[in-house]
């Protein structure tokens, strides 16, 4: 499973508050994707950063979603709201059983 952790700076609370809102026609929509298993968009309370959280089958799966229009107008629609490039950690993991 591919795990993938992008943290957006917004510029102000409107700029975060815009970013949530096209944050929702991305999220639907990738998680209709196939390969897709869970996609969210978690807000920091503290540090004032939005953290999408997403789980791929696999780096194929997630290649072909940063080619999907709704992934690229989303980048395209965040530009001016956030205050320099997203901070973006990829990671190859394995579940664990206990």
């Amino acid at each position: 499973m591919i795990i993938v952790l992008a943290k957006a700076f917004p510029k102000d609370d409107n700029a975060k508050n815009q970013i949530i809102e096209f944050s929702k026609y991305l999220i639907e929509n990738s998680k209709l994707e196939e390969g897709n298993i869970d996609y969210n968009l978690l807000v920091d309370t503290s540090d004032d950063f939005l953290m999408f959280v997403e789980k791929w089958e696999s780096v194929e799966t997630l290649q072909k979603h940063m080619q999907t229009k709704h992934f690229i107008e989303f980048g395209e629609n965040i530009g001016n709201l956030v205050s320099g490039d997203l901070e973006i950690d990829v990671f190859d993991s394995k579940k664990l059983e206990f």
